[in-house]
């Protein structure tokens, strides 16, 4: 683990590193941006290279192979704490911090950090989903943020700023993080082979708002097969609307498991029939414009290129109904009634002879 693995956020390397040239590395920082990337992995390396043993803290780099380093990428290394909130909590317990009630105040991070370095000349802690610390959680923190310990480094992550407290955040240095570029993500989505084609990975980074975590939900086996569902209903000639919202909807039900996710699901089926739209109008306007599109977007661009600019308006048109129906979603409209809406219309334009003025 090395700054290669970063593929962006160089401006937020070149400020630490001009900070850390002038002697001013903060006690505290709080990494701030949407989920999915690369603010955790930036910290990681960011805490590497502080506790690397030959960097003598002026720069950002990392030997990878003193004691320090080898302790790191192991996960053992005796003066590095990493904390983030369980997979079956909404919090991050309150104990995390100051430890179990039997133990208090010899346990949790806020002893841990305020204890001497073991091997390194400092000790350090990263907080990921800062944001799920609640009031007592971050209240305990506060203190240690306002006499920090001289040895010690504070690394919080959030993704939602406005759920940290003022207080928290007035003690921190604050860095943004901006989203992955679209060539990055589809990068990333290749090397780590979670796309199974260069056109899959190019498609799902359009969609995935510079967040890899983002796209690397698109790609899970359920949404895959409701996408590939929903490209058959679209390319249809003669869309049932019922079994189409039918169909989608049970899918969707079946993979979400909760109200939360089942309206995101619903967001990202009408993005997939965006998607396919707008690739729809560029094959139209420019056959050789995909290099291997699926069979059933194919199909219907050639269908409706062959009626010259009448498919070209209609594809459009299509394409308008199917943004509306995200402006439905983004109103509260019932998921399943923005759905079945958004079939109905669909199949009507789709069996109108001409399209509407524009």
């Amino acid at each position: 683990m090395n700054w290669s693995s970063i593929r962006s956020h160089s401006d937020q390397m070149q400020m630490l590193h001009r900070s850390l040239e002038r002697g001013r590395l903060a006690h505290a920082y709080l990494f701030a941006g949407s989920p999915g990337i690369g603010k955790s992995l930036f910290a990681r390396i960011f805490a590497k290279a502080l506790l690397c043993l030959r960097n003598d803290g002026s720069n950002l780099d990392i030997c990878g192979e003193c004691s320090s380093c080898r302790q790191f990428d192991a996960a053992s290394h005796p003066d590095f704490f990493y904390i983030s909130k369980p997979e079956d909590k909404a919090e991050i317990p309150v104990r995390v911090f100051i430890g179990e009630e039997e133990k208090r105040p010899r346990d949790g991070l806020i002893y841990d950090l305020s204890l001497k370095p073991m091997t390194s000349t400092r000790r350090l802690a990263i907080i990921d989903d800062a944001n799920a610390m609640n009031d007592e959680g971050a209240n305990a923190m506060l203190k240690t943020l306002e006499e920090p310990p001289p040895h010690s480094v504070l690394i919080l992550i959030a993704e939602n700023l406005d759920a940290i407290l003022p207080t928290i955040r007035s003690r921190c240095q604050l860095l943004r993080f901006a989203p992955l570029s679209k060539q990055e993500v589809e990068k990333l989505l290749i090397e780590h082979e979670l796309a199974s084609s260069p056109e899959e990975a190019a498609e799902v980074a359009a969609m995935s708002e510079g967040s890899l975590q983002t796209a690397a939900q698109l790609l899970k086996p359920e949404l895959r097969r409701l996408r590939d569902e929903l490209g058959k209903f679209l390319a249809s000639a003669d869309m049932n609307p019922i079994a189409a919202s039918k169909t989608v909807l049970e899918g969707i039900d079946a993979s979400s498991s909760e109200s939360s996710e089942n309206r995101l699901n619903v967001r990202w089926l009408i993005r997939f029939a965006q998607e396919f739209y707008r690739q729809a109008t560029l094959i139209i306007t420019n056959p050789e414009s995909l290099t291997s599109p699926p069979l059933e977007l194919r199909s219907f661009a050639d269908r409706q290129r062959k009626l010259g600019v009448v498919g070209l308006e209609k594809t459009l048109e299509l394409f308008d109904r199917v943004v509306e129906a995200e402006g439905h979603l983004d109103s509260n409209v019932a998921p399943a009634r923005t759905i079945e809406s958004m079939f109905d219309d669909l199949a009507r334009l789709g069996r109108r002879k001409t399209p509407a003025a524009r």
